[in-house]
């Protein structure tokens, strides 16, 4: 999905959608937060579907073999797994650090849940702002983009005491989230052989 089509749709639910009169929304306002908005929800969400990459990591006779993952991987959020072509030795004394031992030389991937890519916060107007809309894309998993909406929507309109609209996005976004099948946030685990009890 792309910004434009996610800013369609917060847009229409909130009765804000005036393609004939702006291009999009007629508040000035709204136009000017929904970016920075939009990105705070991505961040809620993504705990929910986590979105999956690899990275190839380098290292030469002169590197440290002390390694703080985050300073090699911009968008690093969790740590998977980590694989080497060989059998290696190593530690991890916390979640982002790997410790190799002092003659290794060579490379390993990191498998590891990474952030999404933000959208700008610049706000260009017109043409720009419309080719910047149409071109990004949401790379949070489909269902996370069904409930997207109601998460911004609540945001948009949370200083609007009279009508209350925006309690009920957010009671609509929490509800929504609740229903998200666990399946793909949880880990699996999978026993072999064990005890009968």
């Amino acid at each position: 999905m792309t910004a434009k089509e996610m800013k369609i749709k917060t847009f229409s639910l909130i009765e804000e959608y005036y393609p004939d009169k702006t291009g999009l929304a007629e508040d000035e306002d709204v136009k000017n937060k929904i970016n920075g908005i939009i990105n705070q929800i991505q961040m809620d969400l993504m705990t929910y579907r986590k979105i999956n990459a690899v990275r190839e990591i380098e290292i030469d006779e002169t590197d440290d073999k002390e390694i703080n993952l985050k300073n090699r991987i911009d968008d690093l959020y969790q740590i998977k797994t980590i694989r080497f072509d060989n059998t290696i030795s190593y530690e991890m004394p916390d979640e982002s650090t790997i410790i190799l031992p002092d003659d290794f030389v060579g490379s390993f991937k990191v498998y590891y849940y990474k952030y999404p890519e933000l959208m700008k916060l610049t706000f260009d107007t017109g043409a720009l702002a419309d080719a910047y809309d149409r071109k990004y894309e949401f790379e949070i998993d489909n269902m996370l983009l069904e409930i997207m909406p109601y998460g911004v929507a609540k945001d948009l309109l949370k200083m609007d005491m009279i009508s209350n609209y925006g309690k009920y996005f957010q009671e609509e976004y929490i509800m929504r989230k609740n229903q998200l099948d666990g399946r793909l946030s949880n880990g699996q685990i999978i026993i072999e052989g064990g005890y009968d009890v």
